[in-house]
């Protein structure tokens, strides 16, 4: 269940999350495994917090995926990962 946030809290996520892709993309150019997974970590716990669960378990997925494959073959749960954050920031931009 989604937790219903005020404008200022929405905004702030919108901020956040679109940091956090950004923090994302960057731990992929310096191949940067342990950034990477403390950036989605933190991540899925501000979702679940917020009560974005699909999201937050799409990092789940992604983070156990980079542990298990590495970076190298994680691709794909990671552009998944990307792909959901994008949706719920369009959500979210929506009800602005």
């Amino acid at each position: 269940m989604t937790i219903r946030l005020s404008g200022k809290d929405r905004r702030v996520l919108i901020e956040s999350v679109s940091r956090d892709l950004e923090s994302i993309d960057d731990a992929l150019r310096r191949h940067d495994q342990a950034g990477l997974l403390e950036c989605i970590h933190s991540l899925k716990g501000a979702l679940f917090i917020v009560g974005e669960h699909s999201a937050a378990n799409d990092c789940g997925i992604a983070e156990q995926s980079v542990q298990a494959l590495g970076l190298d073959k994680c691709g794909h749960d990671i552009e998944y990962l990307k792909a959901s954050l994008h949706q719920l920031l369009e959500r979210y931009a929506k009800n602005d």
